[in-house]
């Protein structure tokens, strides 16, 4: 399905949301736009809107796969030196709240219904409200992994408050939480959803519940470190109904029809460009383990028929320089124009139910849900018989350091969780990960190793330029070393 909502209108609609320089209602009645959009469709512009843009080319595409390391730059390697575009932290930032408006529009149109009116379905309108406050707890932790402070309570407001402040990143990680909590609790998986238009379950209530508590597991775990109490409520509370096979992924459902399919496909196959290679760090990680992921994730160079890695890091013309036939480019099946965006999967489920069992927050070993991720992460690849993962995992038995290196190999092509998990586990500090961390002489900004976060864009600094200034002083500066609430080193 296409985007019901164009771009353009969404970008409108969510620069009046935050700056407040318009009135909603002006759009609302804008002439070119229907009076009254469908939730089905609302829900649809949303998904999409969050997909295209998480998964974007300047986002995960240039930012997420390339501070994880997993990519390095034929040519033009300004992200694998931090050297990042003002203009697309912009566009990124805008339209996520636009999806995020999206979503609480859902929320909004709902709520206006009569629900003791025998022709409304109230289970049906409670489950479409709990897929909106899942998939807008999924958008707004993302947005507090990459910034930290963000406006959340006043965001969205438009004219009533069109300076929204900052709220603070750990309160915001409370409030999802326990909105995703009762979210969970209030989907009943004998009613439907939405009539059409979920473009990432196609409307199956069970398996949004699953995807509800995988993400509590995923935000409990990420909050260990600094509230162990409440992380083990939360993981041990959403354990049991959590994603529990492939088949229960939550991905961005990409299409073969533009403009919503996959946008490595726009990027190399409609705009031609070849602009990423393996690293030559994840490379050898992947060599050193003989891991058979390495024949899913990457081509083998041409010239030589091995996997051979670029260096990470090196300026333009240094890799430029370097013919493409002498290391290993994207494997084609990632080009695919319908190649899913994960948003959460068994695998990385499996990993966090690990460390959870280590801490005695689950019940069951370590080793057996290191082994189910291991697994999981295998299988969705199609990288290797049952007897092969065996094998593997044979070779790399569960510890401390192979959980974080496991779980870092089997995030690859969800760079931003990676680089989240790089920061909380500290994986730069793990030798075997074979991180590259730049000397303070070689790097490209006033940091000390790998971001700790994404700077705010620049559009926040002239627009909401006092609450922007009040954000950037509480957590500690608007600097790419200033650590997250959650990344205790």
């Amino acid at each position: 399905m296409k985007y019901i909502i164009k771009t353009s209108l969404l970008l409108t609609m969510i620069f009046v949301m935050v700056t407040g320089c318009e009135d909603l209602t002006d759009i609302n009645e804008d002439p070119n736009r229907p009076a009254e959009v469908s939730v089905d469709y609302l829900l649809t512009a949303a998904q999409r809107q969050l997909g295209l843009r998480y998964y974007g080319v300047f986002d995960n595409i240039a930012f997420g796969m390339t501070i994880a390391q997993y990519w390095a730059q034929n040519e033009y390697s300004d992200e694998v030196r931090y050297q990042y575009r003002p203009a697309t932290n912009n566009t990124f930032w805008l339209q996520f709240y636009t999806a995020i408006n999206d979503l609480e529009e859902i929320i909004r149109i709902n709520d206006e219904l009569d629900l003791e009116d025998p022709t409304v379905n109230a289970a049906q309108v409670n489950n479409q409200n709990a897929i909106a406050t899942i998939m807008k707890a999924w958008a707004y932790h993302n947005m507090v992994d990459i910034y930290g402070n963000i406006p959340y309570s006043e965001a969205l407001r438009g004219s009533e408050i069109p300076n929204p402040a900052y709220d603070d990143q750990e309160e915001i990680y409370n409030s999802l939480i326990t909105n995703v909590q009762n979210a969970v609790a209030d989907i009943d998986e004998d009613e439907p959803g939405f009539a059409g238009g979920d473009v990432v379950y196609g409307g199956d209530m069970s398996k949004w519940a699953k995807f509800g508590n995988s993400l509590l597991l995923r935000m409990g775990i990420r909050i260990s470190d600094v509230n162990s109490t409440l992380a083990q409520d939360v993981i041990s509370g959403a354990a049991d109904n959590a994603i529990s096979s492939n088949a229960d992924n939550a991905a961005f459902q990409f299409i073969t029809e533009q403009p919503s399919v996959n946008p490595l496909y726009v990027s190399y196959i409609v705009d031609g460009r070849q602009d990423y290679a393996a690293t030559a760090n994840f490379i050898n990680l992947l060599n050193s383990l003989n891991d058979p992921r390495v024949a899913e994730y990457f081509s083998p160079a041409d010239e030589s028929g091995e996997f051979v890695g670029l260096t990470y890091g090196l300026e333009s013309a240094e890799a430029a320089a370097i013919p493409r036939s002498e290391v290993s480019q994207l494997n084609p099946q990632l080009l695919e124009p319908d190649f899913e965006g994960m948003m959460m999967d068994y695998a990385e489920t499996s990993f966090i139910l690990a460390e959870a069992a280590s801490k005695g927050w689950v019940s069951g070993s370590p080793e057996q849900f290191y082994n189910q991720g291991i697994a999981a992460s295998m299988e969705y690849w199609e990288a290797a018989s049952s007897a092969q993962i065996s094998n593997y995992i044979a070779s790399n038995p569960y510890s401390e350091d192979n959980l974080a290196i496991q779980k870092y190999i089997a995030f690859y092509m969800q760079g931003w969780q990676a680089w989240a998990e790089i920061r909380r586990l500290d994986l730069e500090n793990i030798p075997e990960a074979n991180l590259v961390v730049y000397e303070p002489s070689e790097n490209f900004i006033d940091i000390q190793g790998i971001p700790k976060r994404r700077i705010y864009p620049l559009d926040e600094q002239s627009l909401n330029s006092s609450n922007y200034a009040e954000a950037a002083n509480d957590i500690g500066g608007d600097e790419y070393d200033t650590n997250l609430f959650w990344d205790v080193d």
